[in-house]
Parts: structure tokens; C-alpha cells; sequence
């Protein structure tokens, strides 16, 4: 055995320092020899830990029943697998819980921001990767150790208290701590320990205190992890990034004063303050000078203020050079993520202004895109051109999955080739002929592709961004949880369309980047981020050359309109209650005609989709070629 359980009269945390020093209890031998010394845990050193024989079943029948029911509780799943035998056990409490869900959950239903899509899961060596570490079953060598330790960390609350605390969060280390931090506040045994072992720290001992914590090992690979994770890491990187800070402080005050005893101090062209070298940027052209500063102020301004439109480059990818105005250079990536780096939020900073540039970039290019509703992240869009099939897949296809129309067809097809050969090259030769030069015909076939290919792909969709990472549907914008419907009740359709089209009566969007907007006070003529003029009223773009003479111009003594011009007013607001009251009584009509089944050709697609179903909003001959397109495209 490679450990020792903890010692009842030790400390959870040990410096390194302590490292090869024996446990008090040890004899002079032992300590010498080493039988007694204990290791630390070592977080980058794999130790396999024994799992119980039904552990890693429970826990894989758990993560299954998670992902089939994600808004109840696991420990409904917990409870109901111990009751039931080992065969079919997933099976089995899905039954119990299809059937008597009252009986069983008794309430117990997640919170709409606790369920697992929300936070990634963190996996264990004894865990699945879907399955988080506070919801999964514990080994009993984890629940004895987890014991132990709360049991020398707590030891003015009972026995009784921490047990009942760690049976309520599932004997979780990380989830019980917090509770039992609380609980040892209120203890009076923890107050009267305090006044009775109160001791004044000298100098020598805080310094002779360990530079870095670490963990002595407590008889569970699993509950050494989660310390680790939870408690030391976090402290670790808090000083190791304490460390950098005013490492480069200091590192900035030397070199700013040699530089102005030597006299190498540069001006910057726009603060025209004097820096050192390692404090400018230049740009790619005249090689203007800037400060770090300067950067951080420019880039600050464009991605929260007015600045967007004359700060960034979207041809270069980077920040223009602001040392003068008619300067067409830009400021080095390198340089500015430099420049950016140096303060506690540059990071963030820099996320932020790439993440701008890629969005500007790819609306720029107009491409079509899918986007994640819960960050900026997007993807491309785009359907593949459209590839036959081999001939044993197509078969394969018609044989397995193709509506019996579109088997009877083909089978038709197959026999008549034998007697009516000349005519079917003749019908082939001309269906070619017509989607390669006839326009109409060509736009029919893509439209068919089109609903074909995205009905494979599906609704779920994936963030790619390490920082989200959730699924969303495409159809309803709404966090994926299966089973997933869209508009999961009529009330809610009912509620999203007429929200949707309130919000649309009085909201604008810009043309140029798809930004929308409600104007709150102010003129009419509306100035967006990227630069882009227009008209509150009429929607119009307001060019440069035009300016205020869009507007109404005439003196008007009593208010109301004008009689001399048709032009828009300039701080004349339109009657937003009215537009709204009009858009929420036709989205309500829109909505009543397609739950009766009258549907409107220019009501939302997407909406009607969900409430009639698909094959009721396309017509017969669409999805019989959408068969036919499926057969035979791969």
C-alpha cells in the first residue's frame, strides 16, 4: 500500500517542506527507515484507483437516464437504480418514471440554469466524461475518506451534523464544504475553541510559512483530485499570476528608468507622452509612434463606444493607425494583443475585439451563417453540392428508407427500362437539360436539396466556443434539452410570436451589420456602430451628403405636420402603442388561421413547422421529390 489514512491529530494541508518529515506518531526508526512518511498528492502522476464491481454500471445506467430526463434531479435517478435490480435497470426506471412520475420525484425537478447543458462536466478517473463529479454514485473507500477528512477540518460540529450534511449532497467534498463552513460559524464550540487556543502570529513563523500548498493524500485517488481541483489550484494559479504581475511591474520601473537616465525614451504621437521602447507600438506604414495606452484607450472606445467604424480594419484584420487621420496603416496583431495583455481584463479585452473583427469579417462576406443564441459564435452555413449516390447505396436507400411512392417508382422504373429503354434516355436527357439551363427548373431541384439536406443534418446544434459550449436548436433558438420539442405548448407559440412581432413593430435594423436596435430618446437620425446612417422614421439611409436635410426643415409654430413637405421629422416620434397593439393582433389572428390548419404563405415557416408539422405546410409534389432527392443524393 502507497499511503497511510491521515492522522487523527494531523492537518489536512501540508507544506512541501513536510514532505519527508514523519508523522508524530511514528518512532525515530520508522522515521528513518521511511515505513511512516506521508507522500503528498501528486496531481500529474495517475494513479488508478480501485473501482467497486457495480460502480462504473451505476454510473453509466445514471449518465443515460440524465440525458433521457435532464430537468430531474439525479438524486431521483440515485434512489430509484439502488431499488432495482441489475438487469435492465435503465429500462426499468424509465417505465416507473413514464408511468408514476409523481410517485418517485416527489417535486424534485432541476432548476431551469442546474442543468448539465449550463456547466461542462469535470470527469474523474472513477467518472464518466458526460456525468459531473457532485452526481455520480461514490465508492465506499470515497465515502470513508471524505468522512475522515471533514471529521478533522470541522471539529466543533458533531459527528451527527457532518454526516447529515454529506448524505444531503451525495458525501460530495466540494458541495458539503460550504454548508459546513456555515454550520461552524454558528457553533458555539468553534466560538469558545477560539477564545480558549487564540494565539498571536509572529514575524518568524509567517515567514517560515510554505510559499505552496499542497494536499497529503487521504486514501481516495478521487477525493485527492477534488481537493486539488477545488481548493489548492485555484490558490496556486492565484499566486502564480500574482507572482507575473509584479514581477512585470517591477520589470517596467527598471526599464523606464534606465531608459530616462540613458536617455532612450520615445514620445507618443497622439498622447505625446514619454515611454520606453517596450511600451510603443508602431504601425505598418510611417511607423508612427504609440503608447500601450493610447492602444488600450482606441481599443476600449471601438468595441464600447461610437468608435467601431474608423478604429478597425476589417481588410487587415486589425487596428488602424490613429496618429493621424489620413494615416492608411494599421497597428501589428502582435503589437496590439501586446499592448492589451498587460492589464488584469486584457484578455478579456482581446476575446472581445477578435471576436468583433471575425463577426464584421463574416457579415462582410455574406455567407450564410448559424449562429449560437448564447454567444457570438457562428459557422458557415452552407449546403454541399449536391452528389449522387453508388448504385449499391442507392438501393440500400430505397429498399430501407424511402417512402413506398418513391419505391414503387423506382421499381417502375426498373421494369419499364426494359421495354421503354429510348424513351427514359430521352426523359433523362431532357430532366438534365432542364436543371442545367432552364432556371426555374434548377432553383427547384436546390430548394428540394436544400430541405433534404437540412433534415438530415437536424435541429441540435453545437457551440463551438470553448466558453459556451451549449446545444441549441435551430428552429426555436432554445437550449437543447432532450427530449426536445420546439414551441414546447401552444401558449408559448402563441406568446413567442406575438412578443416577436411587438418587438419587431418598433425596433430597426441596420442593413449593413444586422444589429437591432430600439431608439429610447434622441433625433431620428441614428448613427450605428459600424457607421451606417439611417432614418428612424422611414428606415432610409441618411447619406453624408444628405445629411439633415432629410428632414423637415419648415418652422412649424403649433407642432404637428407639415404642411409645406412630405419630409420625416426630425425629434417627431411615431405612435409606438399603436404599431405595437397592430402587430400583436395580427401575429394573434396569423397564429389562430394555423392552429386550425389555414395557412398563411407568408406567416414564419419556422413557427408552422412546429405547430401543423411539415408535411401539412409542403405540397404533395414537394415531398415526393424530396423523396426522389433523397434516394439519390448522398
Amino acid at each position: 500500500m502507497d499511503y497511510v489514512p491521515l492522522p487523527k491529530t494531523g492537518r489536512l494541508w501540508k507544506g512541501k517542506v513536510d514532505f519527508l518529515r514523519p508523522f508524530k506518531g511514528g518512532t525515530a526508526a520508522a522515521a528513518d527507515s521511511g515505513d511512516h512518511v506521508t507522500p503528498l498528492y501528486d496531481p500529474y502522476l495517475h494513479r488508478q484507483q480501485d473501482e467497486e464491481p457495480d460502480l462504473k454500471n451505476l454510473n453509466v445506467a445514471l449518465a443515460a437516464l440524465i440525458d433521457i430526463f435532464p430537468d430531474i434531479e439525479p438524486e431521483v435517478f440515485r434512489e430509484m437504480l439502488l431499488s432495482v435490480s441489475e438487469e435492465s435497470r435503465v429500462e426499468i426506471v424509465t417505465e416507473q418514471l413514464l408511468k408514476r412520475d409523481a410517485k418517485w420525484i416527489r417535486g424534485r425537478y432541476r432548476a431551469p440554469d442546474a442543468t448539465r447543458q449550463d456547466k461542462p462536466a469535470v470527469a474523474t478517473p472513477t467518472t464518466l466524461p458526460s456525468l459531473a463529479v457532485e452526481e455520480a454514485f461514490r465508492s465506499e473507500s470515497y465515502k470513508r475518506a471524505v468522512k475522515q477528512v471533514c471529521y478533522q477540518e470541522f471539529r466543533s460540529l458533531s459527528h451527527s451534523s457532518i454526516k447529515a450534511v454529506l448524505a444531503e449532497h451525495n458525501h460530495s467534498y466540494t458541495l458539503s464544504r460550504p454548508v459546513l463552513l456555515q454550520l461552524t460559524t454558528k457553533s458555539w464550540r468553534y466560538t469558545l475553541a477560539n477564545l480558549l487556543t487564540r494565539r498571536s502570529t509572529s514575524g518568524q513563523q509567517a515567514s517560515e510559512h510554505p510559499q505552496t500548498s499542497a494536499v497529503r493524500r487521504t486514501g481516495n485517488a478521487d477525493l485527492d483530485h477534488e481537493i486539488w481541483m477545488s481548493l489548492v489550484q485555484p490558490e496556486s494559479h492565484r499566486q502564480q499570476q500574482a507572482q507575473l504581475e509584479a514581477d512585470r511591474s517591477l520589470a517596467n520601473q527598471l526599464a523606464e528608468s534606465e531608459a530616462e537616465e540613458i536617455g532612450a525614451l520615445f514620445d507618443c504621437e497622439c498622447c505625446y507622452s514619454s515611454v520606453n521602447f517596450e511600451q510603443m507600438a508602431f504601425c505598418d506604414v510611417d511607423l508612427h509612434q504609440l503608447c500601450h495606452d493610447c492602444v488600450r484607450r482606441t481599443t476600449s472606445e471601438a468595441l464600447y463606444g461610437q468608435g467601431w467604424a474608423r478604429a478597425a480594419d476589417l481588410d487587415k484584420n486589425a487596428l488602424r493607425c490613429f496618429a493621424m487621420e489620413d494615416c492608411q496603416g494599421c497597428i501589428p496583431r502582435t503589437s496590439t494583443h501586446l499592448a492589451l495583455s498587460r492589464k488584469e481584463d486584457g484578455g478579456t479585452a482581446w476575446e472581445e475585439f477578435q471576436a468583433r473583427l471575425t463577426n464584421d469579417a463574416l457579415v462582410k462576406s455574406g455567407i450564410r451563417l448559424q449562429r449560437c443564441p448564447f454567444c457570438t459564435y457562428a459557422e458557415a452555413d452552407e449546403i454541399p453540392t449536391l452528389k449522387l449516390r453508388d448504385w449499391r447505396d442507392f438501393w440500400a436507400q430505397v429498399a430501407r428508407n424511402s417512402a413506398p411512392m418513391v419505391q414503387f417508382t423506382f421499381v417502375l422504373l426498373l421494369v419499364c427500362m426494359t421495354l421503354f429503354t429510348v424513351p427514359l434516355l430521352v426523359l433523362a436527357i431532357t430532366t438534365w437539360i432542364l436543371v442545367h439551363f432552364y432556371p426555374p427548373a434548377g432553383a427547384i431541384l436546390n430548394e428540394s436539396w436544400t430541405r433534404v439536406y437540412k433534415q438530415r443534418q437536424g435541429s441540435k446544434f453545437k457551440c463551438g466556443n470553448p466558453q459556451c459550449l451549449r446545444t441549441s436548436c435551430v428552429r426555436c433558438n432554445a437550449l437543447w434539452r432532450d427530449p426536445h420539442t420546439c414551441f414546447e405548448s401552444e401558449k408559448t407559440s402563441l406568446r413567442t410570436a406575438i412578443e416577436s412581432s411587438a418587438t419587431a413593430a418598433v425596433k430597426r435594423t441596420c442593413p449593413r451589420c444586422m444589429l437591432s436596435f430600439v431608439k429610447s430618446s434622441g433625433c431620428n437620425k441614428l448613427v450605428c456602430n459600424c457607421g451606417y446612417t439611417m432614418c428612424y422614421i422611414c428606415r432610409q439611409e441618411v447619406t453624408s451628403r444628405e445629411g439633415y436635410a432629410h428632414f423637415c426643415q419648415h418652422f412649424r409654430p403649433n407642432g404637428g405636420r407639415c404642411s409645406e413637405c412630405e419630409r420625416c421629422d426630425l425629434y417627431g416620434d411615431e405612435d409606438e402603442e399603436a404599431a405595437i397593439r397592430e402587430a400583436v393582433g395580427v401575429a394573434e389572428r396569423a397564429w389562430r388561421d394555423k392552429e386550425h390548419g389555414n395557412v398563411d404563405a407568408q406567416a414564419t415557416e419556422l413557427m408552422v413547422e412546429a405547430l401543423i408539422g411539415r408535411s401539412r405546410y409542403t405540397k404533395w409534389w414537394q415531398q415526393y421529390l424530396d423523396g426522389i432527392v433523397d434516394a439519390l443524393a448522398r
